[in-house]
């Protein structure tokens, strides 16, 4: 996947913003079916990428990542919840985690559809019906590459215990919810979590929680026909 590093930016971002947008539908629309309307008054099923961008998660971060080497993640702007209104205080799991489970499915479906449009090509060159030039499949090569390995970092970062991430959300119900002598320690957390992420990235540690991801990818993309690069079509 040699793209350089101007188009990558542009190749990456559509994606990453695409992969957001359901991950916050996911989000809202679960907190919907708990019971709670509220992201759905403020417009926030919507697939208009525009209400769901973050200024820093959305924009900031993952162009600062792009540039210094740091694997693109970021996040939109919180669905807004209101506990109060869900049926059963475990909904604010089940909304946290519907969010990275989207990126799963994303994976899953996104996968599924580029096997079937690359056999589909595979097929027609082998047959003479038509032919695509190697740059088109170099380039749609990288893209699903992308697609893939972007919606399983975001699936598997958004699971982390560190606010403002998902996986916040899951520890707070299960270890502080209730527990009063914590709440001050959590405040505290939750401001410098994002900080703490951060700086074991930039210290050079990040690498090992990339692993899970990279490994999840190269599971997925290496069970797909156009991972052997156009071997049915020539």
């Amino acid at each position: 996947m040699d793209v350089p590093d101007f188009g990558l930016l542009l190749l990456l971002f559509p994606i990453f913003l695409f992969a957001l947008t359901i991950h916050e539908i996911a989000h809202a629309l679960t907190a919907n079916w708990g019971g709670d309307l509220t992201a759905t008054y403020q417009n926030r099923l919507s697939l208009n990428p525009i209400v769901h961008i973050d200024p820093i998660g959305t924009i900031l971060i993952p162009i600062f990542a792009s540039i210094s080497g740091v694997p693109m993640f970021g996040w939109a702007r919180p669905v807004p919840v209101d506990e109060e209104r869900f049926k059963d205080k475990a909904w604010n799991v089940v909304v946290s985690m519907a969010g990275p489970f989207s990126n799963i499915l994303l994976v899953v479906f996104g996968a599924l559809f580029a096997e079937f449009v690359y056999r589909i090509i595979a097929v027609g060159v082998f047959q003479g019906w038509w032919d695509f030039p190697y740059e088109f499949l170099r380039v749609f090569t990288a893209f699903v590459g992308y697609y893939i390995l972007i919606n399983w970092v975001l699936a598997f970062f958004n699971m982390l215990p560190v606010p403002p991430l998902d996986g916040s959300h899951v520890l707070y119900h299960f270890a502080i919810r209730g527990r009063a002598h914590l709440y001050p320690m959590w405040d505290t957390y939750r401001r410098f979590g994002i900080l703490v992420l951060w700086i074991f990235f930039l210290s050079g540690l990040g690498e090992y929680l990339m692993l899970p991801p990279y490994l999840l990818f190269e599971w997925t993309f290496d069970r797909l026909t156009l991972s052997q690069p156009f071997a049915i079509a020539f």
